[in-house]
């Protein structure tokens, strides 16, 4: 089962590192042709900045359940490296836990955003609800528990920083 479900992530994971690097592309190549058609052409493009903050949204919310499974987010590992294996492995447990409550914050307060947002529209986009593109929020904030979980069942030594040195011998089998 275990097996299963880390590699549900797995796919979970390349999903939304995908979404990432399209979403970047995108609004690179929307940026440009805003640029292009302000100055070249002395048009504006209306769609080209709008779309890339939806876009931007979408990052960020996926992006950042990305970073959490890879371990490529921002943190400080001077207090885990200099406690005893014990403590670093309650210490990451902690940091678990704390990730999941966020996790479950985004869900149940993105929801509400989305509730509350769903009707209104963009001037540029009228079709567009502002409540369709927070979605995120909560999509990104369930992503995340899902790799809280998925943390949860593997060692600490699958799960080591890309960034620590191959031979550590800090970190132990739960």
């Amino acid at each position: 089962m275990r097996d299963r479900y880390v590699a549900a992530m797995d796919k979970l994971y390349m999903a939304c590192v995908f979404l990432c690097c399209a979403s970047v592309v995108a609004m690179t190549v929307l940026i440009a042709i805003g640029v292009f058609s302000r100055y070249v052409l002395q048009i504006g493009a209306f769609y080209s900045e709008p779309l890339s903050i939806f876009l931007a949204v979408q990052l960020t919310f996926y992006g950042a359940a990305v970073c959490y499974r890879a371990d490529a987010h921002l943190k400080l590992e001077i207090v885990e490296n200099a406690l005893p294996p014990a403590g670093a492995r309650v210490l990451r447990h902690l940091i678990d836990l704390l990730m999941a409550g966020v996790s479950i914050f985004m869900v149940v307060y993105g929801m509400k955003l989305v509730d509350a947002t769903f009707l209104q529209s963009y001037p540029e986009f009228q079709y567009v609800r502002v409540g369709a593109v927070y979605t995120a929020i909560p999509i990104g904030g369930l992503i995340t528990l899902l790799f809280v979980i998925e943390k949860s069942l593997v060692a600490p030594v699958a799960r080591r920083s890309p960034y620590a040195s191959e031979a550590d011998p800090s970190e132990g089998t739960v």
